[in-house]
């Protein structure tokens, strides 16, 4: 455990548990990334923030912000790792959120390991590959599988792969939504029941939804040149029925 993280959680807590500190961090988290970004969302989405950070003092904001500084630090410097769930796990919040346990990171890669070696052939036919995930949880089975394509693979996941999550429980969706975005990952995390609602559609647009988060990368210009294409290829398709 990172028990730096830990011990300044730890000493937010009083007026309100360590459930509703992490619920609200991840939120916070997750619209300060998307509003540098996804022009479409942002005014709702920065309205929820400062609903948020009403509820809070200046000094715990202040922690807010040191917690976010060091989560970027460990995540730049610990390698890929579901660094989020671990945390979640190891501080009992899977418990407080109704008996949640996310999958042990070595049994993603394992997992990925035995699905990602027609990747190669994949990216070589179409220049790139989309992998989902539809009950992503913090988004361990997609970090892995980045891991893999680029430590093992050699594949380069930023340019070459698109990751679409979907998450049913909001705060462990921003998790996702916030693990992926700090690894540079192009993508989105969609917050819904994948049984009752689905994605649906062309994994390069997601449905741009209020409940879907767009990452950084996914804004970049070698995934805005694919959309472009794939925009004309459907209307050239159009104009010829």
């Amino acid at each position: 455990m990172d028990k730096d993280f830990a011990r300044k959680l730890e000493s937010m807590c009083g007026r309100r548990s360590r459930w509703e500190i992490w619920k609200d961090m991840m939120e916070m988290f997750a619209a300060t990334i998307s509003n540098a970004v996804d022009e479409r969302h942002r005014e709702a989405r920065e309205k929820r923030f400062r609903a948020i950070a009403e509820q809070y003092s200046e000094a715990e904001m202040e922690n807010f912000a040191e917690l976010f500084a060091r989560m970027v630090m460990e995540m730049e410097h610990g390698g890929h790792r579901d660094y989020m769930g671990e945390l979640y796990m190891e501080l009992g919040l899977g418990s407080d959120a109704g008996g949640q346990f996310f999958t042990p990171y070595d049994v993603c890669r394992m997992m990925g390991r035995l699905t990602l070696p027609e990747a190669e052939e994949m990216i070589r036919r179409d220049g790139w590959i989309a992998i989902s995930d539809c009950a992503a949880g913090a988004g361990a089975t997609l970090i892995a599988a980045a891991d893999i394509l680029r430590n093992e693979l050699h594949i380069d996941y930023q340019r070459k792969a698109l990751f679409a999550a979907q998450e049913i429980d909001r705060t462990t969706a921003m998790m996702c939504y916030v693990q992926l975005s700090l690894y540079g990952m192009a993508g989105y995390v969609h917050i819904g029941n994948t049984l009752t609602a689905p994605m649906t559609g062309h994994p390069l647009f997601g449905d741009r939804g209020e409940d879907t988060w767009y990452t950084p990368m996914y804004f970049s210009g070698t995934w805005a040149i694919r959309r472009q294409a794939e925009a004309m290829r459907r209307a050239l398709a159009l104009e010829k029925q």
